[in-house]
């Protein structure tokens, strides 16, 4: 256990209150503040400088919550308030865009893709993974999904992120199977399931001036 600030709040997450109280995190010592029909699951800040054991602790959290609630709102690492007082007034005036964002990610997740693609002549059209359409399937509307293309030292590489159901989660993991046989050469990664990070795209007014209400991507 990292030690733990006395006087500020840290923010991990927004649930739907009727399931707040069956978290397992209640039992660990994280408190729950209800404001309408979600509630915020916070704590104290982690004194300890290493920024890399904060984000795990905070992850570990958030990621503690994702398997008991039905929908989550994760909140980023970082976003702390003063006092109880302030966090009950930021729920407050946040509470129809938070509602609406659990409402969008009940009973679903978000599903990571990474593909190295393959070499093309500078005059060829970049080719996305054969068999893509397969995982694109799983989360038909476009707000469900982010794409995009990457460079590094090995070339381009297709992120994808994916926020489907959680009744198919093994039918992601079947469709990268798919992509695999259709084009073996290329190294692919899966990743998931998560709390919907990249899909979070509530700016979290608070008294002191806007945060931004979410974890960045993975």
């Amino acid at each position: 256990m990292f030690p733990m600030s006395e006087t500020r709040l840290h923010l991990y997450a927004a649930v739907p209150a009727e399931e707040a109280f069956t978290l397992d995190v209640c039992a660990r010592g994280f408190p729950i503040l209800s404001c309408g029909p979600l509630a915020a699951v916070f704590g104290h800040p982690l004194t300890c400088d290493d920024e890399v054991h904060a984000a795990v602790w905070h992850d570990h959290i958030v990621g503690l919550i994702f398997e008991t609630c039905s929908s989550i709102v994760p909140f980023r690492m970082g976003i702390t308030l003063a006092s109880e007082t302030e966090l009950r007034a930021t729920l407050s005036l946040n509470v129809k865009e938070l509602s609406q964002q659990l409402a969008r990610f009940q009973g679903r997740v978000e599903m990571g893709l990474r593909v190295r693609l393959a070499a093309a002549a500078a005059d060829e059209p970049l080719r996305l993974p054969f068999g893509l359409d397969r995982v694109r399937a799983l989360a038909p509307e476009q707000e469900d999904r982010v794409e995009r293309l990457a460079r590094s030292s090995h070339g381009r590489i297709f992120e994808g992120c994916y926020l489907i159901s959680r009744q198919s989660v093994a039918d992601f993991w079947r469709a990268l199977d798919g992509i695999r046989r259709l084009a073996p050469e290329l190294p692919l990664l899966g990743s998931g399931p998560w709390a919907a990070y990249s899909f979070c795209d509530v700016p979290l007014r608070c008294s002191v001036g806007p945060q931004r209400a979410v974890m960045q991507s993975r």
